[in-house]
């Protein structure tokens, strides 16, 4: 009986790291793929930009900084997009949500010019394009949250016993970094569609 019981003992010693590196890799694939979604939602906002800004430019073409304002700060959100999804880390993820604030800040000071000209508020390609903004910035919102969602799950699953032995010497050595933005309240007002 004792040695059925060493046999098992050696057998579950040796499964237990794999059973934990699986749980691990299978945590982090997901929590990887749900950063995929943030770049995808991202680029499709960051895309809609430019259309708006041309659309904008015959009528705002006495306050060409609004435009050069939203222009530069899309092109910084996609050099650090880039950037993030290369190396997902604290610091690479900081850096996205503070360009990402960037960006939204520049998009309302936008909107709100655009509110103070009728006509261009009227455009129908105006109202179709920040409807277009507004539903990206919904999605953006959602992916972000499945992915802290992810990143959250894995952390834990990797601070429990036994992963929490075993997850340096299986090469996961630390925790996922959780997408946070400067301001949480002003990220989280989308564009709004004129009327």
């Amino acid at each position: 009986m004792e040695p059925l019981l060493t046999l098992l003992l050696i057998v579950f010693c040796m499964l237990l790291p794999i059973m934990v590196y699986k749980r691990l890799l299978a945590g982090k694939r997901q929590y990887l793929k749900a950063f995929s979604q943030i770049q995808i939602q991202l680029k499709r906002r960051h895309d809609i930009i430019p259309s708006l800004v041309d659309v904008s430019k015959d009528y705002l073409n006495h306050t060409p900084a609004v435009l050069k304002a939203v222009t530069s700060a899309r092109a910084r959100a996609e050099v650090v997009l880039l950037a993030a999804s290369a190396n997902i880390d604290e610091s690479s993820l900081s850096s996205l949500g503070a360009v990402e604030t960037e960006l939204n800040a520049a998009l309302r000071h936008l909107q709100s010019v655009i509110e103070n000209y009728p006509e261009l508020k009227s455009e129908p390609d105006i109202r179709r394009l920040i409807e277009a903004l507004d539903n990206a910035e919904s999605r953006v919102a959602a992916a972000r949250q499945t992915y802290n969602d992810s990143a959250a799950s894995y952390n834990t699953m990797r601070q429990s016993f036994p992963a929490n032995v075993l997850a340096g010497f299986l090469g996961h050595n630390r925790n996922a970094a959780l997408l946070k933005f400067e301001d949480n309240t002003a990220i989280g007002i989308s564009p709004r569609v004129l009327m």
